[in-house]
């Protein structure tokens, strides 16, 4: 891997998030009105029904790393899309670029820009709702972490599935991780599920995320445990996701699809 090849993945992405309005909403805007429209459900929750203002710290935390979440596994997939949409995808694997130097420089251009918009909404909860994630962010940083590690394996699945489908199903680069959400528990602790979906949950990392999430949260101290479980199961699917993608991707250009897809 040559990291001169990877930088010019990261500038020719930065770029276009620079001329291009959309990813500043996907990335800032999208977020921010999220993050205010959970914010006026907790006062309201609080206001009229009285809820813990605990609990209201617990949605909001969890807004924050969703919206992570979701947005990385969208751009990681997006990313790919935007090669076919203008139609550069013969141009990028026609040079000494690599599948994993692509990979490795669209990952990092999005997760920065994943961490912009946790900015921008951790700032908004913070000044608007009074809402302070920044003293527990040390703690959630393992946890997000693991979002992260999903979220791209997520990403690079989606991606072989357009390889192999076209784009006939780009929608699930947006979908996606919105279909996962339920079982990932995400503003509602395990117990609210019926029990033949907690074997569904507990497999999934978003799931020991967000159960370390509310305990770290609720003053109980940090779970090894939801760690060691996320980072596991991330293990799994990230070789999945791999092997998965480099199988779709030779096949494809053994077969000359890749002028072809569209």
């Amino acid at each position: 891997m040559k990291w001169h090849r990877v930088r010019a993945v990261m500038l020719r992405h930065t770029y276009e998030v620079r001329r291009n309005l959309n990813k500043v909403f996907d990335s800032v805007v999208f977020p921010v009105l999220s993050m205010l429209m959970w914010g006026f459900f907790t006062l309201y929750l609080a206001r009229d029904h009285r809820i813990q203002t605990s609990i209201a710290g617990l949605l909001l935390g969890a807004a924050i790393l969703w919206g992570v979440f979701y947005s990385f596994q969208r751009d990681v997939a997006v990313g790919f899309l935007d090669e076919l949409w203008s139609r550069n995808l013969v141009n990028i694997f026609s040079t000494p670029l690599s599948v994993s130097e692509y990979i490795t420089g669209l990952i990092i251009v999005n997760l920065i820009r994943a961490m912009v918009g946790m900015l921008a909404v951790s700032l908004i909860a913070w000044l608007c709702y009074s809402f302070n994630i920044f003293p527990s962010l040390l703690g959630l940083v393992p946890y997000l972490l693991n979002l992260v590690l999903f979220g791209i394996a997520l990403g690079i699945v989606i991606t072989g599935l357009i390889f192999r489908y076209t784009t006939r199903i780009q929608g699930l680069a947006w979908s996606f991780a919105s279909l996962l959400m339920p079982v990932s528990c995400v503003f509602y602790p395990m117990s609210s599920l019926p029990r033949w979906l907690h074997p569904i949950a507990w497999a999934l990392p978003t799931t020991h995320a967000f159960e370390g999430m509310r305990q770290g949260l609720s003053g109980s101290g940090f779970s090894t445990l939801h760690f060691e479980w996320g980072l596991g199961l991330n293990a799994i699917y990230f070789a999945f996701a791999f092997f998965f993608f480099r199988w779709i991707f030779e096949a494809a250009r053994a077969r000359g699809l890749l002028v072809k897809i569209e």
